[in-house]
């Protein structure tokens, strides 16, 4: 079934076009009425409250990751010479910090809160398409997206200002939408 809006070949049982989210005619789509993607820009998380959002899960995340480290290791809390080779406690807790973070964002958005503690705070969630709860999968992938979108310039995260549902390059990769929870039914 290609999709009216703007042509892309769906599989039949779609609900919504797999490239730009519109509902693929009628049926299951007018069923869930209640929870489909909204055409209001105002029901998705804008730039400036993501923003907020993510500050708030940096320090819940980082102080913590950060004492515990100058309890458990000090020395790697000294800079060294830029020559010096990187000591392995070092490495370690790089390992330790990009894990921690990923369990954190991906277990936080894939669980029944749909958020992290940031985006619950600023009453935002994470969903798919259909307005679901994504799976931890999913949630890992759009994780690890993020890099991308910090590293073309912060573009992939500008997008949010600009995209009709406000999603930023990660989300459009993962397939997935920040929405404020009151849309949410």
């Amino acid at each position: 079934m290609n999709c009216r809006e703007c042509g892309q070949a769906n599989p039949d049982d779609a609900r919504y076009c797999l490239n730009c989210g519109s509902p693929m005619g009628t049926g299951p789509a007018d069923e869930m009425a209640g929870s489909r993607p909204p055409d209001d820009r105002g029901a998705y998380g804008g730039f400036w409250v993501r923003v907020g959002a993510y500050l708030l899960d940096a320090l819940i995340i980082g102080v913590p990751q950060v004492l515990a480290q100058i309890v458990i290791s000090p020395e790697t809390m000294v800079p060294r010479d830029p020559g010096d080779p990187m000591p392995a406690t070092e490495v370690t807790w790089i390992l330790v910090n990009v894990v921690v973070g990923w369990l954190y964002w991906a277990g936080m958005h894939s669980s029944q809160y749909q958020a992290t503690l940031g985006k619950r705070v600023l009453g935002l969630r994470v969903v798919d398409y259909d307005g679901e709860r994504i799976s931890f999968m999913r949630a890992t992938g759009r994780h690890f997206a993020t890099i991308l979108s910090g590293m073309i310039l912060m573009i992939g995260y500008i997008m949010v200002a600009f995209t009709r549902r406000r999603q930023a390059l990660h989300d459009l990769i993962a397939q997935t939408l920040v929405v404020r929870k009151e849309w949410l039914r």
